[in-house]
């Protein structure tokens, strides 16, 4: 009876200490769901901060306030190499000034005027790499990545994999089932067009504002396209093949493929296991835009396509992973093409930062959190080992 009774109470101690451990859990921070009028409203004051700061710091206002609310996966390695760290020093000043933004930082859901949903937080932070001259690396071109690597080795040519990718491309999802659902595919269109008309002086949350006043899906597409391919036919077999080759003929995505194993040092090229993958999702995205925008012939002002960082920008982020070899063959066939593009200013900049701070510092948000995580084990361990000593000694 006794030895029962102890090994009741051992059993309610462990339940017990499941219970705080997962209320625990539940009241950690989260980022709340907020509505699009508070949304714009706290990006605003954002900005402002950002502007105030700048103007007895050195930054740039848009840079400071979309970094600002980039966390966990828009604040990996790859992120911080191209649209740059974040300001410490701004972080604890927002902290300071205006702690309820914090809620702008890990956003996901908003419900736009029209009552479309978007994933905020994948929108800021693309619109910080199309601000920084890379509109495809954190926007639809990244997007169409991780859609070929969640369907690696599920078809054997490009139409297999676009037909299987079918169930999950832009279907409703907050990216909890997705790799490219609808949020996702908003987010990435939108960042380009909006992301494009940045200038220190914007003012986000106004230009958020009037590009999302009365917007359909035509329009959103045909900006879309215009800014990303200039002029094209759209009903054409040919729209499909340039956004392929304009995807493998960015330097941005060829670091993103090169870091995530899909990209070959040798020749430079994309490893031939995933183009299939890859021409799938691109070929679904081309049929997504010639299909929103009706088959029409986009026609482009200028023509000019958004430019991304050019050869020695990508060799130099290439040498700050270490890897000099990738970086001379990166080099060499940038220089052998016949068409190259040149970095812009701000990329190279990013790039500069960036690579000072991969060289010099170590992450100590992801050591605390491994420290925390130990310590959490440690001590759940120091309570069983009570536990059972506890109860062990009553038994003699």
């Amino acid at each position: 009876m006794t030895t029962r009774s102890h090994s009741f109470r051992l059993s309610r101690l462990i339940w017990m200490l499941g219970i705080v451990l997962a209320l625990l859990f539940w009241a950690a921070p989260r980022a709340a769901a907020e509505d699009y009028d508070t949304t714009l409203d706290k990006l605003g004051r954002l900005k402002d901060l950002a502007t105030e700061y700048t103007a007895e710091h050195d930054g740039d206002p848009i840079l400071l306030t979309l970094s600002y609310t980039r966390t966990g996966t828009y604040n990996t390695t790859m992120w911080q190499l191209t649209a740059g760290g974040r300001d410490t020093e701004f972080d604890a000043y927002v902290a300071e000034q205006d702690a309820e933004l914090s809620s702008l930082q890990g956003m996901n859901t908003v419900t736009l005027p029209n009552g479309e949903k978007i994933d905020f937080g994948h929108l800021l932070a693309s619109m910080n790499l199309v601000y920084n001259g890379l509109p495809i690396t954190g926007s639809w071109g990244g997007d169409c990545m991780e859609l070929a690597q969640a369907y690696y080795g599920q078809a054997s040519d490009a139409a297999g994999y676009a037909d299987a990718m079918r169930d999950t491309f832009n279907i409703d999802d907050d990216g909890s089932v997705s790799k490219f659902g609808d949020q996702d595919l908003r987010a990435d269109l939108d960042s380009v067009v909006v992301g494009s008309q940045l200038t220190k002086d914007t003012d986000i949350a106004d230009a958020l504002r009037s590009y999302y006043d009365g917007l359909t899906e035509y329009d959103r597409a045909y900006q879309f396209i215009s800014l990303s391919f200039g002029t094209v036919d759209t009903s054409s077999s040919d729209f499909a093949d340039t956004v392929y080759d304009c995807l493998l003929s960015d330097s941005g995505m060829q670091l993103l493929f090169y870091m995530n194993g899909m990209w070959t040092p040798s020749g430079w090229t994309l490893d031939e296991n995933y183009a299939p993958a890859v021409r799938g999702a691109t070929d679904l995205l081309a049929e997504y835009l010639s299909g929103a925008v009706n088959g029409e012939k986009v026609k482009s002002e200028t023509n000019d396509r958004l430019v991304a960082m050019g050869g020695q920008a990508l060799a130099d982020a290439l040498t700050a992973l270490g890897d000099t070899e990738a970086a001379s063959e990166a080099l060499n066939a940038t220089e052998s093409a016949s068409s190259g593009s040149s970095s812009s200013s701000s990329t190279s900049a990013v790039l500069e930062d960036a690579t000072h701070t991969l060289q010099s510092s170590f992450n100590v948000k992801i050591f605390e959190l491994v420290l925390l995580i130990v310590a959490a084990i440690a001590i759940f361990f120091l309570i069983m080992s009570c536990a059972l000593f506890v109860s062990h000694r009553r038994r003699k």
